[in-house]
């Protein structure tokens, strides 16, 4: 029983292992963070402990160093980050300048400490264009059959990417497109579409009322019937009128025959 219990708890003692090992590994990844900056904004990358306690530093981007600090002294690798790069003279830090969006990856803080090192900054870093203009384009058709507008309205974030939106106002919803219908009785009302992104945000109003002189309407239902029924009877339309300009043709040509027979008697 005792060579049981022995390996029960061996194996509670490796389960416990593995689950912290888990544990570590999840508190591992927390440590990356995630950022995101507009286009031309900045990314600082100052350390946070105070300037005596810092021996060294390695600032990376993607594993490849790009800057380093030894020696109250700073230095700078040749990289995509050259000549964009800030350095702090009170502190210990560097602030990249005038982000771009090929900017966008994992940068990383090492530091060494004067009496030990310190755990390693990382920073999975989005850089994404911000919205700066927001249009709202919109289509009615008056429908006889309701004496209502049936409206389509879209709205689009120009040059931005990741985008997402919200409608307020006279209706709500989310998504780039919303459609509904307005009656005459309604009068005027505003519609608002908000378009956001991780770094910026922006909106546009439009104003929309129904009237049945509206120049776009639906076509009557008999029009659509006879557009139809049209569609539906050229094949055997045209075979009609080519048999029909056959004939004509061939009895055109008996009655010449005709008439040179009785001249020639």
């Amino acid at each position: 029983m005792q060579d049981c219990h022995g390996y029960r708890v061996s194996i509670s003692a490796a389960l416990m292992f593995w689950i912290l090992q888990g544990v570590l590994v999840v508190l591992a990844d927390t440590n990356t963070m995630m950022v995101y900056r507009a286009t031309g904004s900045s990314l600082d990358l100052t350390v946070s402990y105070s300037k005596q306690s810092v021996s060294s530093v390695w600032w990376k981007f993607n594993e490849k160093q790009f800057a380093g600090y030894s020696q109250s002294q700073y230095s700078h690798e040749n990289s995509q980050f050259t000549g964009r790069l800030k350095e702090d003279n009170d502190k210990v830090g560097i602030t990249v300048q005038d982000l771009q969006p090929q900017d966008s990856g994992t940068f990383s803080v090492v530091v060494d400490g004067t009496e030990r090192q310190y755990p390693t900054q990382r920073f999975t870093v989005y850089i994404q264009i911000p919205i700066t203009d927001v249009q709202i384009e919109k289509n009615q058709t008056w429908r006889l059959s309701t004496n209502s507008c049936d409206v389509d309205v879209k709205c689009a974030a120009l040059g931005a990417e990741s985008v997402s939106y919200l409608w307020s106002g006279y209706k709500t919803g989310s998504g780039a497109q919303l459609q509904f219908s307005l009656s005459p009785g309604e009068g005027a009302v505003t519609l608002n579409c908000t378009a956001v992104n991780n770094v910026s945000s922006s909106a546009a109003t439009e104003t929309l009322s129904c009237s049945s002189e509206h120049p776009r309407t639906e076509p009557p239902l008999s029009v659509l019937k006879l557009i139809s029924s049209l569609v539906a009877a050229s094949p055997y339309l045209l075979v009609t009128i080519i048999l029909g300009v056959k004939c004509y043709r061939a009895r055109g040509h008996h009655n010449r025959q005709y008439a040179v027979t009785v001249i020639e008697e």
